[in-house]
């Protein structure tokens, strides 16, 4: 019996950790173009200096190797359902059950964006290190924060405008924040509780950032920025995310009109395929914001489908919800939100929250992504 595991995120390696408690007669093979795997929520807090890049990462290959579980450092190049085999740059591998972690294609996706090249992306490690550097060296900063349309995390844009900001006021230099939000209510406004946008958007106004509600980055030209509804504003500094996806060596096989692989739920399996799982964010079924804990959620949500049909072992199922601790220079803040008899939702400011997040950011550096416990209800 083979498990093969694609990509060696929160979800992927979420997957090869819990799988193992459970099965020794099996083997857990996991494949991903980088061996170095960092913990990239955990990036904003490089731009105030709370972290550095050495506590951000750790060697996948080695965490797996001590449990048992193979690794391969390698590109997918082809998936064949079909068949049941993954061709990679390292050889062709067969597998019995595959689950595809591979991640929302960012950098697929973020060129596709018109005027890409003038625009930070703050997702990846290499644009957080030039974001800190412009943030260090320029004398007056006209920033713009935003998604482009249907882009559906939105956490990563308010922490990185509340930085800015606080970098702004911090070096006493010249600037604006401007935060474009897609939902017209505004800040957190995916989520069906109006009080908690209106809360957010009061505490980042106060801090001095303007927002632009229900609208989002079409096109970023040299000195300017283009929104969806036709909004010009100027700036000397963009950073967008942009849309996710299945990435492409996925979505050819698996995805369907939403560029995201559909699933069954809560057991993520694919609805093409009953030995393919899709979790993380290039699976529909993902709560909105498409957190890591999201994402781990959904993973241990796929072993308690696998165990049980390979071991008759019960799991439980569990609610994603949002869990975000949000770090943003000189103020910090949790946002939960949960589905029980009816939507409920905390938004608590507080500047402990950016040393819980520091902490819980290197026990997930530590653990290799094996944290068992993600404060999740049960179904």
């Amino acid at each position: 019996m083979e498990v093969l595991v694609l990509g060696s995120g929160y979800a992927g390696l979420t997957v090869a950790h819990r799988l193992r408690e459970y099965v020794n007669d099996v083997k857990i093979t996991v494949i991903s173009r980088n061996r170095t795997v960092y913990e990239n929520t955990i990036f904003p807090a490089l731009l105030t200096n709370d972290v550095n890049v050495e506590d951000t990462k750790f060697d996948a290959q080695e965490a797996m190797e001590l449990k048992g579980n193979s690794f391969i450092e390698a590109e997918v190049q082809r998936i064949d359902p079909q068949s049941n085999e993954v061709k990679t740059s390292k050889g062709t591998f067969d597998y019995d059950y595959l689950i595809l972690a591979l991640g929302g294609a960012y950098e697929e996706n973020f060129y596709k964006i018109p005027g890409n090249q003038f625009a930070f992306m703050h997702h990846p490690l290499s644009d957080f290190l030039k974001i800190k550097e412009r943030l260090g060296q320029a004398d007056e900063i006209d920033a713009v924060i935003g998604n482009f349309a249907n882009s559906p995390i939105e956490g990563p844009s308010y922490q990185l405008a509340l930085i800015v900001k606080n970098e702004i006021i911090r070096r006493k230099i010249k600037g604006r924040v401007t935060l474009i939000t897609q939902s017209p209510r505004g800040v957190f406004g995916m989520l069906p509780l109006e009080n908690i946008s209106k809360q957010a958007n009061s505490f980042f106004e106060k801090q001095g950032i303007e927002l632009v509600k229900g609208d989002s980055i079409a096109e970023v030209r040299k000195d300017k920025v283009v929104t969806k509804n036709g909004k010009e504003i100027e700036a000397n500094f963009v950073s967008i995310l942009p849309r996710l996806s299945a990435p492409e060596v996925v979505a050819k096989v698996f995805s369907d009109d939403t560029y995201y692989v559909p699933v069954e739920l809560p057991s993520f399996r694919t609805k093409s395929f009953r030995n393919v799982f899709a979790v993380g964010d290039l699976a529909q079924g993902m709560v909105p914001a498409r957190t890591a804990r999201g994402a781990m959620i959904a993973a241990e949500n796929a072993v308690s489908t696998i165990i049980k049909e390979l071991k008759g072992i019960e799991r439980p199922y569990y609610k994603q919800g949002i869990l975000c601790m949000f770090h943003g220079g000189g103020v910090a803040g949790l946002l939960r939100f949960d589905v029980f008899d009816k939507p409920r939702a905390n938004f608590i400011i507080n500047p402990l929250f950016s040393k819980i997040k520091i902490i819980y950011s290197r026990m997930l550096v530590n653990s290799a992504f094996n944290v068992p416990f993600h404060a999740a209800p049960p179904l």
